[in-house]
């Protein structure tokens, strides 16, 4: 099954994990996925026809998610398009006020350093229009101006490798064309979205997997999902770069970014070390680690006991939920977050039925900044990635 991406996302799940999982569930079941990423997942599960629930903590997967699984007339976009460059191009500096941008220094300090002078003029208007002035394709809009940004090589910022969350300064002066480029996404917009194809009903929104409080105990019928792993992608570092022009201040996207699953940080509720032991018991070499890295995998492993709590109360009984898991590395110590998964899932009534091993393709095996040798040893043991499957009993 191919579905074309409407934005890039690093560590994107394959569409065909969610289509073997959901072989055979019955028409119109509500399928789950409460770290829905780019919304692959979510995608699948409208094209198959199911009904689809989606959370995410990140603002921006949250956008890729909604645009991708809603409906559009590809032609009233296009002219849409059309109206709002010619409404943006004409707009002057007097006219234009962000005040998540002008009014706060930090996110103000930060464009600058990532974004030429050119680039900043009309990406405020573009970011203008689309915040205070358009009432239709609104969130396919914001998609099209952060695939501007988002790129590998070239795009609206001074960076290159922001598709991979590894984004680096590489210039100082940019010649990239704002509004040719919005142009250009808009129509690979209206070509890939294929809105025919959209036979389910798809909800998204902001929400996390570890308090899902909008979803009613045993109401799902499947869950599908992948979960952070440990010091791999930190997605906030690329996405901040686009977010910053679609409402958000870095203050607030910081806040997200440490409080989000796999935040290298210690736990919020130390009362319940004793339960992340337990759940970390089986880790080989856990405690030849600095206190700092074993607080931060305690930490993990309290989230995804959390998560998996949330998973076993909405998840009706007999049904099953399914999880696709990577392992990780931490100055040499091989973190196999497949056994806090087990482990943590066990704890909240959910049974491990099947796992099976799936090759990670080289080239989406995206790795954290290189640091130190142990980056390479990480990359020889990330070729692979566990599909978990659960049963709640």
């Amino acid at each position: 099954m191919k579905i074309k991406p409407v934005h890039p996302f690093a560590a994107r799940m394959a569409p065909e994990i969610a289509f073997e999982v959901l072989d055979g569930l019955r028409p119109k079941s509500l399928v789950l996925d409460p770290m829905s990423g780019s919304g692959t997942v979510l995608r699948t599960i409208s094209e198959l026809g199911f009904e689809g629930l989606g959370f995410d903590v990140d603002p921006l997967a949250v956008l890729m998610a909604k645009a991708w699984t809603s409906k559009m007339d590809p032609e009233a976009f296009l002219i849409q398009t059309k109206a709002l460059i010619d409404t943006a191009s004409q707009l002057t500096p007097d006219n234009i006020l962000l005040p998540w941008i002008d009014d706060d220094q930090e996110t103000s300090d930060f464009i600058r350093f990532w974004f030429g002078a050119e680039q900043i003029a009309d990406l405020r208007k573009l970011s203008y229009v689309i915040h205070f002035q358009v009432a239709d394709f609104t969130d396919l809009f914001r998609i099209a101006l952060s695939r501007l940004i988002i790129t590998k090589t070239s795009g609206a910022s001074l960076a290159a490798d922001v598709s991979h969350s590894r984004p680096h300064k590489v210039r100082e002066v940019n010649d990239f064309d704002v509004f040719d480029g919005f142009r250009l996404a808009c129509n690979k917009l209206a070509r890939s979205i294929i809105p025919e194809k959209l036979f389910g009903k798809v909800q998204v929104d902001r929400g996390d997997a570890r308090h899902l409080s909008r979803v009613k105990s045993n109401s799902i019928d499947s869950i599908i999902t992948s979960p952070p792993y440990l010091n791999a992608l930190d997605y906030m570092r690329g996405h901040k770069l686009s977010l910053v022009w679609l409402g958000y201040k870095i203050g607030e996207l910081k806040t997200i970014r440490g409080s989000s699953v796999g935040a290298e940080k210690a736990p919020d509720n130390f009362d319940k070390i004793l339960q992340a032991k337990q759940i970390t018991r089986n880790i080989n070499g856990l405690y030849t680690l600095p206190q700092r890295k074993i607080n931060m995998i305690y930490r993990y492993a309290l989230d995804m006991e959390n998560i998996m709590r949330e998973s076993s109360r909405v998840l009706k009984k007999n049904r099953n939920a399914t999880f696709v898991v990577g392992n990780s590395s931490l100055q040499g110590v091989y973190i196999e977050n497949t056994l806090i998964t087990e482990q943590a899932a066990e704890l909240c009534g959910l049974k491990l039925i099947h796992t099976r091993e799936r090759e990670i393709p080289p080239n989406k095996r995206y790795l954290p900044p290189p640091k130190d040798s142990t980056v390479s040893n990480f990359n020889a043991r990330m070729r692979t990635e566990a599909v978990m499957t659960f049963k709640k009993i």
